[in-house]
């Protein structure tokens, strides 16, 4: 007898600015719409938690997907919640960050890990394909889907000024990143580099054209990024992917001064306050969502992806969605589209791409691959393919 809508469980955490909610609202939408019976637990919620067990053994389960790595924490009488559920359902780890921060700050994400290699029915998905493929040949790619918010009633309010909403100096590595290459090195040395060799690396990193940072850091120090990234070494190398990310993210800010950009975020006063043609600005509300509602108002934004090279933020596909026009860094998740302007992390790029987006004419097009139902309908096609093989 068929199962007719099986149920799903999106499991997720509460977030400052409600980025996962947010996230296990889409997922849940786009498994239903995929032919599941889908319910949100989060697993700050005690009402929440305290249901689970009697869900996880309801014999109609068929898939867990988190959003993030932080659900894995959870653990029933005793067992992770992964190692809890029957054989048959499928349990989907989601990795919505540059992989190595959650290897390093996470650890029921090692030991899921270790299970994933043994377990068919436990799946690893990345947001970024470059990470995908270096966690894994299992491994998945799912970029992120739009946030559309409701169309704005009216002409926009800054017709002639960019947005960008990012935060400097809020990376995630656990040890001291400088906004040096060569401190942030010294300070994190699990190759026992000599100074020559920091030297080397530290300026191929200020002029690296690859947007993919474990890459760009692979090629720095000349060697495979399938050989650098190992266990022993991914503290450091979160240190010096927070550094290169921080380093582009001030760079293209200033090389923005002198043009009318608006910028949501925090800590930018110690690199860019005192420009005259800047707005140093906080959403209201401080929430994810807002951006959807913000972004209609501007001429475009100016996006850089978290040294993202093959798969973006949301930031930016949740602005096509909305009509709006982007600058992104070179990333192939965007780059051919209509209404995205690539740039390079050089200043002439930057100024060009910022100069193009702010004249901008027509209008932008819908791309139904940037919708939560389409991303997770291919994901699920991926792993049926892969479970059957």
């Amino acid at each position: 007898m068929i199962q007719m809508y099986p149920k799903a469980i999106v499991l997720t955490n509460q977030h400052p600015f409600g980025g996962t909610e947010m996230m296990a609202q889409s997922i849940r939408s786009a498994l239903d719409a995929n032919g599941y019976d889908t319910r949100i637990i989060n697993i700050n919620d005690r009402n929440d938690l305290e249901s689970l067990p009697v869900l996880v053994s309801d014999p109609h389960l068929a898939l867990v997907m988190t959003t993030g790595t932080l659900p894995l924490l959870v653990r029933i009488d005793g067992k992770p919640i992964w190692r809890a559920i029957a054989a048959q359902v499928q349990f989907i780890t989601y990795v919505i960050d540059a992989w190595p921060y959650d290897y390093v700050r996470v650890e029921p994400f090692r030991r899921f890990i270790e299970d994933w290699n043994i377990k068919n029915n436990l799946h690893t998905v990345s947001l970024e394909a470059n990470d995908a493929k270096l966690i894994g040949p299992r491994a998945h790619y799912m970029p992120s889907g739009a946030y559309p918010a409701p169309h704005r009633q009216g002409p926009k309010i800054y017709p002639d000024r960019l947005f960008m909403w990012a935060s400097a100096n809020k990376e995630l590595a656990v040890t001291m990143v400088h906004d040096e290459f060569r401190d942030t090195f010294h300070a994190n040395n699990a190759w026992h580099l000599s100074e020559q060799k920091i030297e080397r690396a530290s300026e191929a990193l200020r002029y690296t054209t690859t947007v993919h940072g474990l890459s760009a850091i692979a090629a720095a120090l000349e060697t495979p990024a399938d050989i650098l990234v190992k266990p022993d070494t991914m503290t450091a190398l979160c240190a010096l992917d927070s550094c290169l990310k921080r380093y582009r993210r001030v760079k293209v800010a200033k090389a923005l001064r002198g043009l009318p950009v608006d910028i949501y975020g925090e800590n930018w006063e110690q690199h860019v306050g005192g420009t005259a043609s800047f707005r140093l600005l906080k959403p209201n509300p401080d929430h994810n969502h807002a951006f959807g509602y913000i972004c209609q108002q501007y001429a475009g934004l100016f996006n850089f992806d978290p040294n993202f090279g093959h798969g973006t933020n949301e930031r930016a596909v949740s602005a096509l969605a909305m009509g709006i026009p982007i600058a992104n860094n070179f990333n192939i998740r965007t780059d051919h589209l209509s209404g995205c302007y690539p740039y390079h992390f050089s200043d002439e790029s930057i100024r060009i791409a910022a100069e193009r987006l702010l004249n901008h004419e027509g209008e932008v097009p819908i791309v139904a691959d940037h919708t939560w139902e389409y991303l997770i309908g291919l994901l699920l096609r991926g792993i049926a393919r892969q479970t059957k093989n």
